[in-house]
């Protein structure tokens, strides 16, 4: 009889989990090849307290740059139960559960990842609740090898700790009845839960006491992941592949070695000191080094969305078909505190219209909007003449070898690649004239800027935002650079131009409803109701928001909610301090007179839907290039 991924996994080499196979204990060494799938409804409990850390026995003293570089790469390890579709990016999760019925205790421990997996796998969820991290057809790669199997009716409760993961602590799509309960969420960066349209969810007694406040590196070192295994297939089917980058002749071994180096300098210094070394390494540290020490993309304590990431502006109408829609959504009784958000507008480099991506999906970057500098060219003689860096060059010539066709249809695919033929002449020196120019409003990977938002739950039908205390929020972001030629194409529709990177809100709903049709303020109503939001901090904001209600959003009760977002600001018009505001799309939006928003309320003036919907759920808000997570 042929055993599951998990039964063979709880009982392979492990005689205590055997022996306690029926009450399904999950310990350290079931995570020690890797990501743990449970393919199998039933009853689960953590045993031990997990550190996910799949690295290969990497010794580090004894370690080649490339050792380290590709330590935690699922596929260099060539376990075959890891599809290569799948597993792309790497162990993109600590358990992917592919099964429905399954209930997870966490049983008094925590699961976590561990500092060197954080820092060499920039996409994480502790718990994915799907085969893959991605549906079928979306993102910069084809993650679904077969079929997509997101799970049903899954359970997670506490007392217990989900803790450090370098993107959500869970994350999923398509799901259907997800209970989370009793649940302590920490050193998350960029969201404790995420989930993408799920069908019934409810998050209640949870204790959020902070997101992780030591990220050690920007988006930019995650580029130089992801391009390096494209160089890497580039030296070994073209040995001795070469251009000129920056004035002189570079073989892929060069920039191989560089990317790499660099990659093996950075890991060394965060693992011995938390931070990138500056005075050893001042290259890496120019280009990696995040001074702020929180994540430099968007921040969230819940995100819940309709179909598709939730990587484009806030929504403005709701989809025609109810399948593109979450429903049933419940965020109760859930305490969060001590956040802090960063997010770092990255220009991204147009030519001809279209942003310029590399192979794996990131964005080219010539200008530091941080330091305010050019990154990677000398402008000073008048003339733009390109200088490049280790993720430049890599990105360059990576694009140049697409172009020609030099990586084909293998397991690392180019269809996202956008490096242009005239950027690709410039920097090889023969583009004198050539002038970069930029599209504002995104970040490393042109996702949308739409600041920071602890609670935001979009395209639903049916919400209830109940008893939650949201308290001490901190975003770090500096105001936006005037370099702007034209903005993102899935930003605001109200105004693309809006760049919101240092704004905050506490709840944000957005083409929301009620749970039917009726818009009733009875049962059917959704509702805002009984949370506290106080303690809000941005220097740089042009808008801090206790409660948002956005989009064509309708049948909403708002009642009994306390917001002061600063004890020392008062009610004052004009100021970018609200308590509440209602955005003129929305309708059938009740406010009783119980709340209590010592910053004041605005109601704008109602705007009727037109006859065109603009971008509704599930649409491409990407119609001309950019963030590859939207094709």
């Amino acid at each position: 009889m042929k055993l599951s991924i998990l039964t063979a996994a709880l009982l392979a080499g492990a005689g205590s989990a055997a022996a306690q196979n029926k009450k399904r204990c999950l310990y350290n060494h079931h995570f020690a090849d890797g990501t743990l799938i449970i393919d199998q409804p039933g009853s689960y409990r953590l045993c031990d307290d997990i550190v996910f850390c799949p690295h290969n026995n990497l010794d580090v003293e004894s370690a080649s740059d490339e050792e380290i570089a590709e330590a935690f790469d699922p596929i260099v390890q060539g376990n075959p139960k890891y599809n290569n579709n799948e597993y792309a990016l790497g162990f993109f999760a600590a358990i992917a559960v592919q099964a429905d019925d399954v209930s997870l205790s966490l049983n008094g421990y925590s699961i976590a990842q561990c500092r060197e997996h954080a820092l060499m796998q920039r996409f994480f969820a502790v718990i994915e609740l799907a085969s893959a991290p991605f549906t079928d057809g979306v993102g910069p790669h084809d993650f679904v090898s077969s079929t997509f199997t997101p799970a049903k009716n899954f359970k997670l409760t506490g007392p217990g700790t989900v803790g450090l993961s370098s993107h959500h602590g869970i994350h999923g799509n398509e799901n259907e009845n997800v209970q989370i309960s009793g649940v302590t969420f920490k050193d998350f960066e960029v969201g404790a839960v995420s989930l993408n349209n799920v069908k019934g969810l409810q998050i209640k007694n949870c204790d959020i006491p902070n997101n992780r406040q030591d990220v050690p590196i920007l988006g930019s070192f995650s580029a130089a992941l992801q391009i390096r295994p494209y160089l890497k297939e580039l030296k070994a089917t073209n040995p001795g592949y070469s251009m000129t980058l920056g004035g002189a002749v570079k073989s892929v071994e060069d920039v191989y070695a560089t990317l790499v180096n660099h990659i093996a300098n950075v890991y060394k210094d965060v693992m011995e000191y938390g931070f990138i070394d500056q005075a050893s390494h001042p290259d890496e540290h120019s280009l990696y080094d995040n001074a702020d020490r929180v994540i430099d993309g968007p921040c969230y304590v819940f995100l819940v969305h309709g179909k598709g990431p939730a990587v484009g502006g806030f929504g403005e109408v709701q989809a025609e078909d109810a399948a593109a829609l979450s429903n049933n959504v419940e965020l109760l009784n859930n305490n969060a505190q001590n956040i802090k958000c960063f997010t770092n507008e990255v220009l991204a480099t147009i030519v001809d219209g279209a942003v310029q991506n590399d192979a794996r999906g990131a964005v080219m970057q010539f200008y530091n909007a941080l330091d305010e500098v050019y990154i990677g060219l000398d402008e000073t003689a008048g003339v733009y003449t390109y200088t490049g860096n280790a993720n430049l060059d890599a990105q360059i010539m990576i694009g140049k070898a697409v172009n020609q066709g030099l990586l084909g249809d293998n397991v690392l695919q180019t269809n996202v690649n956008s490096v242009s033929l005239p950027l690709i002449d410039w920097a090889e020196g023969n583009n004198s004239l050539f002038a970069p120019s930029f599209r504002c409003n995104g970040d490393s990977m042109h996702h949308v800027i739409k600041g920071s938002i602890m609670f935001r739950v979009e395209d639903c039908q049916g919400f209830k935002i109940k008893g939650n205390t949201i308290d001490d929020v901190e975003v770090k972001s500096k105001g936006p650079v005037e370099l702007c030629v034209d903005f993102h194409k899935g930003a605001s529709f109200l105004d693309g131009s809006d760049r919101m990177l240092a704004d905050l809100r506490g709840i944000s709903v957005a083409a929301v409803s009620a749970f039917d049709d009726a818009l009733s303020t009875g049962n059917d109503a959704s509702s805002i109701s009984h949370n506290t939001i106080t303690n809000f901090k941005s220097q740089s904001a042009n808008l801090i928001a206790g409660i948002d209600i956005q989009g064509f959003s309708e049948g909403v009760d708002i009642e009994n909610n306390y917001v002061n977002l600063d004890s020392i600001v008062a009610d004052v018009t004009g100021d970018k301090w609200v308590g509440l505001r209602i955005r003129e799309s929305a309708s059938a939006i009740f406010v009783k007179k119980n709340n209590s928003f010592l910053q004041g309320e605005i109601q704008e003036s109602r705007r009727k839907l037109p006859e065109y919907h603009p971008r509704p759920a599930g649409d491409s808000e990407w119609p001309n290039n950019g963030c590859p997570y939207g094709h």
